[in-house]
């Protein structure tokens, strides 16, 4: 594989991917979110497009549940890696997380600064998905995401 291309901003696609208004088109899409868990492993989970929010090129919102080991996890160092697909390539945003104290949502609501981000590409391959899933129930699961992302958007 080749030497990763490091940048500290989010790409603009990846920005726009972020914004909250493509939902509907990202809806059977899996970020990996990895954090460090108390034993010093990486702790591995998936976000989805209705939890993210980019704030900007260097800032991110993120809202995942209060009681899972991804947030005790966060709380506790605040260190946190996202790996997608973007061009072609796997995408690794590494980031430094601080909880928002918030009462909109249900959910633990982390300001995310980006610290560094790293294309993986090799030159005699493509990557072209990532995690996928499907929703069962896709317009209930939308209209929470819209939700979500709304309340994101008020809590800055």
């Amino acid at each position: 594989m080749d030497k990763p291309e490091a940048i500290n901003r989010l790409p603009d696609a990846v920005c726009a991917r972020f914004d909250g208004t493509h939902l509907d088109a990202a809806t059977g899409e899996a970020i990996r979110l990895s954090t460090v868990a108390a034993d010093g492993w990486p702790h591995g989970a998936q976000l989805s497009v209705g939890e993210i929010l980019a704030l900007s090129a260097s800032e991110l919102l993120i809202a995942i549940w209060p009681q899972s080991n991804t947030t005790r996890n966060l709380r506790r160092d605040g260190r946190l890696t996202l790996s997608l697909v973007h061009d072609g390539a796997m995408l690794e945003i590494r980031g430094e997380a601080s909880e928002l104290a918030q009462s909109l949502l249900d959910l633990a609501v982390f300001r995310v600064r980006i610290v560094s981000v790293d294309g993986h590409r090799a030159t005699y391959a493509e990557v072209l998905n990532g995690v996928t899933y499907r929703l069962h129930e896709p317009e209930s699961v939308l209209a929470r995401w819209r939700e979500q992302i709304a309340k994101l958007r008020a809590i800055i």
